[in-house]
């Protein structure tokens, strides 16, 4: 949905049931003339589907949202300051979903944390 569009994956390293993500935000996106054109924020409906769309990849498989446990926006990310975004990822893969752990940063600001459970489409 936003992969490939919205952001781009520049490189990946995975770890033991984790991973990190450099994320390029296309900070041309039409999304940006609605939210805000004169100082651009990503959403942050936006940040949670970037990480389901990253552990998508991870896994080659589609997911969906089950529980979002805990969410906090903790920065606004101004894609013109910061187009380029670290994903760091704990992940657990069982029967009852994907359990992730999730960080949305650049260097040392943090802009979105997620506790959710994924699970298959």
């Amino acid at each position: 949905m936003l992969l490939n569009d919205f952001f781009y994956i520049q490189g990946v390293e995975n770890g033991e049931k984790s991973l990190k993500a450099s994320l390029l935000i296309n900070k041309s996106h039409k999304i940006f003339e609605g939210h805000f054109p004169a100082v651009p924020v990503v959403p942050g409906v936006c940040m949670m589907q970037m990480m389901k769309e990253i552990m998508e990849q991870q896994l080659n498989r589609k997911l969906v949202v089950r529980v979002g446990d805990n969410m906090k926006f903790l920065s606004v990310i101004n894609p013109t300051e910061h187009s380029l975004v670290q994903a760091d990822i704990q992940y657990e893969d069982g029967q009852d979903g994907v359990k992730i752990n999730a960080t949305l940063l650049s260097g040392a600001t943090t802009f979105f944390k997620l506790k959710a459970t994924l699970q298959s489409a």
